[in-house]
């Protein structure tokens, strides 16, 4: 069984080398237990500190690429389209698998091969590894993801490389790409698997992505919910609708 994990880079340079060594580790564990797992960066012309980590990391680095790209999603579809894995998942520069959880899924998937998706619980940690908090995963399904909670537990994900080819590439949204993409396996009745452990730990501090540009998250989520048929009277709607008027009020 081969893994592929894709790493979309961009002057991050304060947490890639954790990434990456996080990362060979994980592929030397996959190693141990009878698999393979390849490392693709995906870099947008970083600042010199991160290309300085890159040259370091580089013999560790099964694919590395650094050309301008279009935003995170395109260096994530650029991995979708390159990896050879039989289940793919990107991770970003500031987070980090666990062993633990890694060692989950292997078992998982040798016992039923044809997954689709699985996933597991996310722990919160911030710039200097502290963790805050646990968001124990549960078993996701269409109606309560775009009628009532559209959370998802992205870190940590594998994707069957087989079923993701017939439902296409990651749609071009800043933030919400993610949510998109596991509406879509849903709607397709992706074969899913919640397992109860920690699988990735997402690093959320006050200058992150998910921690600075709230109001875009929530514009994204009020278009997807409602392509993939949420309505007026779902509490998603209300929720959302009372996000945005804060976001608009206090900017």
């Amino acid at each position: 069984m081969k893994f592929s994990v894709i790493v979309p880079s961009y002057n991050q340079d304060r947490f890639i080398a954790q990434t990456l060594g996080n990362l060979i580790e994980i592929k030397e564990l996959a190693h141990a237990y009878g698999c393979q797992l390849e490392i693709l960066v995906f870099d947008s012309e970083s600042n010199t500190a991160v290309l300085e980590v890159l040259e370091q990391f580089k013999s560790k680095i099964d694919y590395l690429e650094i050309k301008k790209d279009l935003g995170q999603y395109d260096a994530i579809n650029k991995g979708i389209q390159k990896c050879q894995g039989d289940y793919w998942t990107w991770l970003n520069t500031d987070d980090l698998l666990t062993k633990e959880g890694f060692i989950k899924v292997i078992e998982a998937l040798k016992a039923e091969p044809k997954l689709d998706y699985i996933y597991g619980s996310i722990q919160y940690i911030n710039e200097h590894k502290v963790a805050s908090k646990t968001v124990k995963a549960w078993t996701l399904n269409s109606e309560e993801l775009v009628g009532k909670q559209p959370s998802i537990f992205q870190p940590g994900s594998w994707f069957r490389k087989a079923f993701t080819d017939t439902i296409g590439l990651l749609a071009p949204y800043q933030c919400c790409f993610d949510y998109e993409y596991i509406c879509r396996l849903l709607k397709q009745n992706a074969r899913l698997l919640c397992l109860n452990i920690v699988v990735a730990q997402f690093r959320y501090y006050p200058d992150s992505k998910s921690g600075s540009i709230v109001k875009k998250f929530v514009e994204e989520q009020w278009f997807i919910s409602k392509q993939f048929g949420r309505k007026w009277w779902h509490s998603l709607t209300w929720m959302l609708a009372l996000r945005r008027l804060k976001h608009s009020l206090f900017s």
